[in-house]
């Protein structure tokens, strides 16, 4: 398939194929500081050819570069310190949920030792708490973002997804 060439903006939701109707998935992701031979012998066991993972999509993103460089001005962007990413994908309906979550829970408790401790907000998987949705962003970055948030959106119209909440009321 040959898919690479010039393309309006409108259409770069198209760039990964994805579908356009909703689908029952769940997802979840890890930041990898390291993808030697010791996390690829644990990710190939719990979800190699040999395995019974039952995940439809396991990715290992490269990272760094333009990434990795870090910019004058403070930005929220996440995922400057890692070296690839760990995505993972699978079917959200019974009976597969269950064996998709757990074999999620299973590969992203293996790759710990390899991780950074974050995720990329897009890749990052369910929304969770307020602890878990911060794994995006480091705690310095999620505190400015916490600020903001106080000081743009005091009602809190954006708090759906993975939605930061606003810092606490001075005392």
């Amino acid at each position: 398939m040959d898919t690479v060439g010039p393309m309006d903006y409108l259409d770069v939701d198209q760039i990964h194929m994805d579908p356009v109707d909703p689908l029952p998935y769940t997802e979840g992701g890890v930041l990898l500081k390291d993808f030697g031979e010791k996390a690829v012998a644990a990710l190939l066991e719990l979800a190699g050819e040999d395995s019974s993972c039952p995940l439809i999509m396991i990715e290992v993103r490269p990272l760094g570069g333009a990434l990795a460089k870090g910019r004058a001005l403070a930005d929220a962007v996440s995922g400057r310190d890692a070296a690839f990413l760990l995505f993972l994908v699978g079917i959200n309906v019974p009976p597969a949920a269950e064996a998709s979550h757990a074999s999620m829970r299973e590969i992203l408790a293996a790759m710990a030792p390899h991780s950074t401790g974050y995720t990329l907000v897009n890749f990052h998987g369910e929304p969770g708490d307020e602890a878990d949705r911060a794994r995006a962003w480091s705690p310095a970055v999620y505190e400015r973002m916490r600020a903001a948030k106080t000081s743009y959106d005091p009602d809190n119209l954006l708090r759906f997804g993975h939605a930061i909440t606003g810092a606490p009321p001075a005392s």
